[in-house]
């Protein structure tokens, strides 16, 4: 039976998580770092997650792009010719972390970070054998999630996230999700149903906008990443596929996620969706003048 992907860390409650297995008793990270004291630990604790082992989760979990990827690309601002770094499949990142270029490399130099996680993610499986890993969500939806304050004082008092600001609708500076929050924050909660509210207005004309998508002058379709998104493009994404019309974006300042509400056809729904920065798209854009986007009211 395939072992299960788990979190280690030498502290139950803080320090730095690795996602690993357990060879018995024996601790195996994919990212090669070792400990004895390697112990797993919970889901969703305070650890800092190491950012080796984060992306070797992306590679193990997440779908590759339709239609294939190129081995190698060049990171943006570099040439065709510069160092070549192997992509995470479905992302415009390197196993380095790097941004990169949708564009194939003629580099022969390959990054010696991505070799070094090729190489541990190579040992894990040689040791590990077949692992299960956790189906990691296409489209995760946020506005389902309740998120923890700054600091983490109080993590049984969930809070709902402004999409616009990153900041509670309470005010509140966040830092992560708290999906074991048992009560929502009762200021946060008359703000929330006024933006579900706006967002049932915008429904209709969001339902109308995509029924009409295939009789548009021909868009313009690129592959391109979760950043490069804007307001009234149209995207998929490997692992799901429904077109999402995007109604409004929110991009992170530095890095992180990208925050989409989105009509989602086959939902009927605009729902709130959360996706990598580096995420590879195929994004389809109207021509300027088609315009028209409902705003939310």
């Amino acid at each position: 039976m395939p072992l299960p992907l788990i979190r280690l860390s030498v502290s139950p409650t803080n320090g730095t998580a690795h996602h690993g297995v357990m060879l018995g008793t024996e601790p195996l990270t994919v990212c090669a770092s070792h400990s004895t004291d390697f112990a797993p630990i919970g889901g969703n604790t305070a650890h800092s997650v190491c950012q080796s082992c984060t992306r070797a989760f992306l590679i193990l979990a997440t779908p590759p792009h339709p239609g294939g990827e190129p081995d190698l690309r060049p990171a943006v601002g570099t040439g065709r010719g510069a160092t070549a770094h192997r992509p995470v499949p479905g992302h415009l990142m390197g196993y380095c972390g790097k941004s990169l270029d949708p564009r194939p490399t003629s580099a022969r130099r390959t990054c010696a970070n991505c070799t070094a996680l090729v190489a541990a993610l190579d040992r894990f499986h040689r040791l590990a054998g077949e692992v299960r890993v956790p189906i990691a969500e296409v489209c995760p939806r946020e506005e389902d999630v309740l998120w923890a304050p700054a600091g983490r004082g109080n993590l049984v008092t969930g809070h709902r996230r402004d999409v616009a600001t990153g900041i509670a609708l309470c005010g509140t500076l966040l830092s992560a999700p708290n999906p074991d929050a048992t009560v929502e924050c009762a200021p946060c909660r008359r703000p929330w149903k006024t933006e579900r509210d706006r967002r049932a207005t915008a429904l209709t004309r969001m339902r109308a906008r995509a029924r009409s998508w295939h009789r548009r002058r021909e868009p313009t379709i690129f592959q391109g990443r979760a950043a490069d998104l804007n307001s009234g493009d149209a995207y998929t994404v490997s692992g799901c596929l429904d077109r999402h019309h995007v109604l409004t974006v929110t991009h992170p300042a530095r890095g992180g996620r990208a925050t989409t509400l989105a009509y989602v056809p086959a939902d009927d729904e605009i729902v709130e969706l959360g996706l990598h920065h580096n995420r590879l798209l195929a994004i389809e854009r109207p021509h300027v003048l088609e315009a028209g986007m409902p705003a939310l009211p």
